[in-house]
């Protein structure tokens, strides 16, 4: 297979290409349906209260059910008694669900994930491809080195020698 924007030559289990970074994962899913992306199904996706509601109801129901039978066993050996407890303990956290379902959460609908386009736009998949490199200079972790122009420069070894023939020739005048 072959990137279909740079051209370089892939594997086909390889993911990204190696010299643009386009998803090539996303371009085997065109090329298999034939040149068309899969559009996602609109609807189905429920809000938060109801996924909470259903959850609810759903451990209410399963905790009465486990209370009949709770309340069975007992009548058959009252020794049973303690199945009572979990199953008491399961109604009240699928009542306590439901109500927090119902009274607490979010009504908007559930966050979908991001749609792919319909269409590749020129023949190229950007949302696809991999984010920009993130750099942040090495100046940032080092610490900061003396400031070379406050420093006074060392004494050549000529200056030295220089005084001392000014000094010789200040005697001899």
């Amino acid at each position: 297979m072959f990137c279909p924007r740079c051209g370089q030559q892939a594997a086909e289990e390889i993911r990204f290409c190696s010299r643009c970074g386009l998803a090539l994962g996303a371009v085997a899913e065109v090329v298999e349906a034939g040149g068309e992306l899969a559009r996602p199904e609109a609807g189905g996706g429920l809000t938060p209260r109801q996924k909470g509601t259903r959850k609810g109801l759903m451990l209410v129901v399963g905790g009465l059910l486990s209370l009949k039978a709770a309340v069975l066993l007992t009548l058959y050996k009252e020794d049973l008694f303690v199945f009572l407890i979990p199953a008491g303990i399961f109604v009240i956290v699928g009542v306590m669900r439901l109500l927090y379902g119902l009274l607490l959460e979010e009504h908007a609908p559930a966050k979908e994930p991001a749609k792919r386009p319909a269409e590749l736009p020129g023949g190229q998949a950007r949302a696809a491809e991999l984010p920009p490199a993130r750099t942040v200079p090495a100046g940032v972790y080092a610490r900061p080195g003396a400031r070379t122009s406050d420093m006074a420069a060392p004494p050549t070894v000529t200056e030295s020698t220089t005084r001392l023939l000014d000094e010789e020739e200040g005697r001899r005048a």
